[in-house]
């Protein structure tokens, strides 16, 4: 999920333009920049690319080389500013140390010691093992997949936490008070008013509402912990019945592991408004099978993924793309069910459907 800049916002088309313009760079002129890079760095002979067209502003290729398939992942010069290079870095190692560990994500290559190149030019890359799967549609993860992915993200929270990394003092997501939440939404509404968005102001009015009766009290006992924090179905890919890679750990860091938990909740069990809590288990099983993970902590997750994200997507300013959409639609089915999640749980009961 690409959530860049400190308010959450993600770029819309024009502005992802615009900083392709304000950097001078075509992708032809990158791409034949890169692949002299790659040559002369690791000592293959590209024989066939491929543009990679997904992300956000990054740009991605995969390359057929004389040893092997790989693939090059170029940061984009005004998105990498919103991050620090160090903890990029830091993910970076990581990902390689998980790799050596076993868990189902690409090996990077390492030139000098580095795994974060620095091209000529000034551009910042990586080479990675090209990893094959394919990419599922938001809601529609197969039962025996998602236990594949349950599995596969129990070990990468015991993996992480297994004390290589040192717990920080705090997380990095600082929950707002219930009365900050509300004072966010009553501000939103209040240029809702202004400018007359009629339609953006009955979801935030449906958000304070769920915000003044929700019961903070049990976030008390979350799990702060080194998490991946971009776990949701464009960073997975699977083969017919497994998961085969877990992509981009950029965003790791310090926080709650029930982010990523409630993410990937929310990413691969809702369809058409509706939970499907057979996935649910699925999921619970599989970590179980790694790792531990009980119904009441689980229903936990989906809710502090609402109360995180609800203020990202559920905005005045419009998100482009599908993605935002989906992600704004996950925000409303979750303020309509944040007391109901309990009872879906109850996995004796015929599936429901729970319409917003």
């Amino acid at each position: 999920m690409k959530r860049f800049g400190q308010n959450g916002k993600s770029s819309s088309n024009t502005e992802k333009e615009v900083i392709v313009v304000e950097t001078g760079i075509t992708n032809e002129s990158l791409w034949t920049s890169l692949k002299e890079e790659v040559e002369t760095r690791f000592g293959f002979e590209v024989e066939k690319y491929t543009p990679i067209k997904r992300g956000w502003l990054n740009q991605k290729w995969k390359i057929e080389t004389n040893q092997g398939v790989y693939l090059i992942k170029q940061y984009n010069r005004e998105r990498i500013k919103l991050y620090d290079l160090q903890t990029i870095q830091s993910a970076l190692q990581t990902q390689n140390r998980l790799f050596s560990k076993g868990l189902a994500c690409p090996e990077l290559l390492s030139y000098k010691g580095d795994l974060l190149q620095k091209s000529a030019e000034g551009e910042l890359f990586t080479v990675m093992r090209f990893m094959e799967g394919r990419l599922i549609a938001p809601g529609h993860v197969s039962n025996e997949q998602i236990q594949s992915l349950g599995e596969e993200v129990g070990k990468l929270h015991n993996l992480l936490n297994d004390g290589t990394l040192s717990a920080k003092s705090e997380t990095l997501f600082k929950l707002p008070s219930i009365e900050e939440r509300v004072e966010y939404w009553q501000t939103e509404l209040n240029k809702c008013d202004e400018q007359g968005l009629d339609q953006i102001r009955s979801l935030m009015d449906f958000q304070k509402t769920a915000t003044l009766t929700f019961n903070i009290e049990q976030f008390e006992n979350l799990t702060p912990g080194w998490c991946h924090r971009d776990l949701w179905v464009d960073n997975l890919l699977f083969s017919e019945n497994h998961i085969t890679a877990i992509l981009d750990f950029d965003r790791m860091n310090y926080d709650y592991l029930e982010m990523d938990i409630g993410r990937l909740i929310i990413s691969t069990c809702l369809q058409n408004n509706t939970l499907n809590r057979k996935a649910v288990q699925a999921f619970l099983t599989g970590y179980n099978n790694t790792n531990e993970l009980s119904v009441e902590r689980l229903v936990m997750s989906l809710r502090l993924v609402w109360y995180m994200e609800s203020t990202w997507w559920i905005d005045v300013i419009p998100h482009e793309g599908e993605p935002p959409k989906r992600f704004q639609q996950e925000m409303v089915w979750l303020a309509g069910h944040l007391e109901q999640l309990e009872n879906m749980m109850n996995w004796k009961k015929e599936e429901v459907t729970f319409m917003f």
